[in-house]
């Protein structure tokens, strides 16, 4: 079997992805031992061909997971090289997945289309995960609220929306802080602009005035705030993904000299968020801002396929930004 797991929005993507694999070792893997985890971007022919290939240990299936082969490996001849291994060598009886981010910049430029590998993956088991917005988010962070065991307003639903907006990773977060805090009483408007909008406010905006000042020490230090208090590494991540994507496309609009009605009404945008945003940008460079998104881009993928500690990537984050 061959699944293909691809989309933006990457907590329902790996939360399907978990779904598999757990669904995978009950059924056929009790020995935990017969799930392989390849990093794209590494990944040579002869790596493939021998994941694929090995025998399963006290089981005759085996699952293969390929992630970032599309988006990350630069070899032009890999992806031939595994359609024709697909075709003529793979055995059916094991599971092969492939699991793609499809940042923005690929979907862009439609270099996924261009493939002939992802043509032929469309063609199989596969699972397309765009971002939630609308009314899907909306039923989404409701489903997710019931799951916490919690209740929440139609109101507060919509200003969850506005202020953390697509970015499920982040949004889980809220989501559980907010239903611990409420504790089975109906969770209001009012209790997500407290806690969510003074988060971003302490937090987010904080940091990036200390990074525009090229201040190390104190950006070094509400990061390790951040971390000490238990926030995970991903959300801390998808926090800072979330602001340098909105910096970006706000200084793209700033560079048009319009205001911040219109930043906030082309981005859809709480207006609390345009404004520090619209702060923010004029404090960097577009250049700069493009180097520290794709240098955000790189740690969420340290974190989600090696063991590199997040500590020291986010303080080499850090001191990159605070040299140039």
């Amino acid at each position: 079997m061959i699944i293909f797991l691809h989309g933006p929005d990457t907590y329902r993507s790996r939360q399907q992805l978990k779904f598999y694999k757990e669904g995978f070792v009950k059924k056929y893997d009790p020995s935990g031992l017969n799930c392989t985890v390849l990093d794209g971007e590494k990944l040579t022919f002869s790596d493939f061909r021998k994941a694929c290939g090995a025998t399963g240990f006290l089981s005759k299936k085996r699952m293969i997971i390929v992630e970032n082969l599309f988006s990350k490996n630069k070899d032009k001849k890999i992806q031939h090289e595994i359609i024709e291994y697909i075709d003529h060598e793979f055995s059916k009886d094991n599971v092969l997945i492939f699991w793609e981010e499809e940042p923005d910049e690929w979907r862009e430029r439609k270099k996924f289309e261009a493939a002939l590998l992802y043509k032929i993956l469309m063609k199989e088991k596969q699972e397309g995960f765009p971002f939630l917005i609308g009314e899907t988010l909306n039923r989404w962070i409701r489903t997710e609220v019931t799951r916490n065991k919690g209740r929440i307003d139609n109101a507060a639903i919509l200003e969850l929306a506005s202020l953390v907006g697509s970015d499920l990773w982040a949004m889980k977060t809220e989501i559980e802080k907010l239903t611990n805090y409420k504790n089975k009483n109906i969770i209001t408007a009012n209790d997500v602009r407290t806690m969510v909008k003074t988060k971003f406010d302490e937090n987010i905006f904080h940091l990036t005035d200390a990074l525009s000042e090229k201040n190390a020490k104190n950006s070094l230090k509400l990061l390790n705030d951040q971390m000490r208090s238990g926030a995970h590494p991903l959300y801390v991540l998808t926090m800072l993904v979330r602001q340098f994507r909105i910096l970006l496309q706000v200084k793209e609009i700033l560079n048009q000299e319009e205001n911040y009605y219109t930043v906030a009404s082309r981005l859809n945008l709480h207006p609390f968020v345009a404004q520090k945003a619209i702060k923010e940008a004029r404090r960097f460079t577009l250049n700069e801002l493009k180097k520290i998104y794709q240098k955000l881009l790189e740690i969420d993928i340290k974190l989600k396929t090696s063991q590199d500690d997040p500590r020291v990537l986010f303080d080499l984050l850090v001191m990159k930004v605070c040299s140039q």
